[in-house]
């Protein structure tokens, strides 16, 4: 093996290393190539690839082979991260100056440097400038990544907005910005919550890969690297990965390395499961932080439920999530779209061993950190939790900071289910 063949942490920008997305670049260009070339927002959350899908659409072959031949469309990817002071202006600099390079009509691409250096200018002059887009056959697309940077800068008012949707509606400009959330909800006011602007668009939702899809980029990465993983070593880069490809590209990056090393099958599994965790800490820290704390007590049912004996009352489906936690099913629904829980056949699952793991080292509190049941009692007698009296003997078995949810599972749920199946086998 002359490289390691996975890599993490960079977006992918070679179209021979993008696997999977298939049906959400149909959706996409299916909407770009209707009579109406409508607009697309992809939702995603972090690491799930928003920005390698992006890229993968404004490659120029790949937009050949997928309908968007540059004669009639000119796709203009800008990312937008960490611009947190930008302006209507300094936008509409950016993005023309970026589709001056990008636009094979030599008179369009002067055009558009021209207006993009000007100091000022209105709806007015924008509309005129993509009239003559019109009149040449030409067609933008806009690839904005991290436009939440944009919906929440107060710099950018309804006017911005409602002008941009003029454009997008009136004019051949189509647009397909790419968030952590769905557009809505990443408004810096309500007025702009309620503006018009966000009713273009479909959504077009990442979450993990299929088995078949992970299968697909482990096998397209390892071919010609002259290594083979045996069905075990594939199995344990889809259980840590989960179908994230972040996370499979991160396990397999580190079976290759382990298996450099020549070391025994389960000296080497160990070896990679550690540096696998390692590695990924940080990231799962970041998932379960972004989680509300009814989320939490969510997911916490569904590990719970998904490692008991499979019967009627312990299927983790949304019946008995919601008889032990009333906002399961909003939750669930947020989860899924997070991509943190996936769905089979009607029951739930967390979306990868490591996470489910991490979660376990997060909550359990090591012996000698343990509260004291002086201290259990303490925390009971405030605030009307007398109703929880009967799982203090296993509080101090979590962090503190983490009773408030622990006990409504623990309560929920009842102690032997939960002592018995999360902590004995999961922790």
């Amino acid at each position: 093996m002359t490289g390691n063949p996975f890599t993490f942490g960079n977006p992918i920008r070679d179209p021979s290393r993008f696997f999977g997305r298939q049906q959400e670049i149909r959706q996409i260009t299916s909407r770009l190539t209707s009579s109406a070339h409508e607009s697309t927002s992809v939702v995603g959350e972090r690491r799930l690839g928003k920005t390698s899908l992006l890229n993968h659409l404004a490659h120029p072959e790949v937009a050949a082979g997928l309908g968007l031949s540059p004669e009639e469309y000119c796709l203009v990817y800008i990312d937008f991260q960490g611009l947190t002071d930008i302006t209507p202006q300094r936008f509409w600099q950016r993005v023309l100056g970026k589709a001056a390079r990008g636009a094979c009509d030599p008179e369009i691409a002067a055009r558009f440097k021209e207006f993009g250096q000007r100091a000022e200018s209105d709806l007015f002059d924008l509309e005129d400038l993509f009239e003559t887009v019109s009149e040449h056959g030409l067609r933008i697309v806009l690839l904005l990544d991290e436009f939440e940077y944009v919906t929440q800068n107060p710099n950018f008012g309804s006017d911005f907005f409602g002008g941009l949707r003029a454009l997008a509606i009136h004019h051949n400009l189509s647009l397909v910005p790419a968030t952590r959330r769905e557009l809505v909800d990443l408004c810096h006011s309500d007025e702009i919550k309620g503006s018009p602007f966000f009713n273009i668009f479909a959504n077009v939702v990442l979450r993990p890969f299929g088995a078949g899809e992970v299968e697909e980029l482990i096998n397209g990465y390892l071919e010609g690297s002259g290594v083979s993983l045996t069905p075990e070593e594939q199995g344990l880069i889809q259980k840590l990965g989960g179908g994230h490809p972040f996370f499979v590209q991160m396990a397999g990056y580190y079976m290759l390395d382990a298996k450099a090393q020549a070391l025994a099958p389960d000296k080497q599994a160990q070896v990679v499961i550690d540096s696998f965790e390692a590695q990924a800490e940080p990231h799962c820290n970041y998932l379960w932080s972004h989680c509300s704390e009814s989320e939490k007590i969510t997911l916490l049912a569904v590990l719970g439920l998904s490692r008991h004996k499979p019967s009627n009352k312990t299927t983790p489906g949304l019946t008995n999530l919601t008889r032990l936690h009333a906002r399961a099913p909003l939750d669930v629904n947020s989860l899924h779209k997070r991509g943190l829980v996936i769905e089979r056949d009607g029951a739930y699952s967390v979306f990868s061993v490591a996470f489910e793991r991490w979660i376990g080292r997060e909550l359990v509190a090591p012996e000698d950190e343990q509260e004291s049941p002086a201290s259990v009692e303490a925390w009971l007698s405030q605030g009307g939790r007398e109703k929880l009296e009967p799982v203090k003997g296993a509080l101090p078995r979590f962090k503190k900071k983490y009773w408030p949810i622990v006990a409504d599972v623990l309560k929920e749920m009842s102690f032997e289910f939960v002592a018995g199946v999360v902590i004995s086998k999961m922790f």
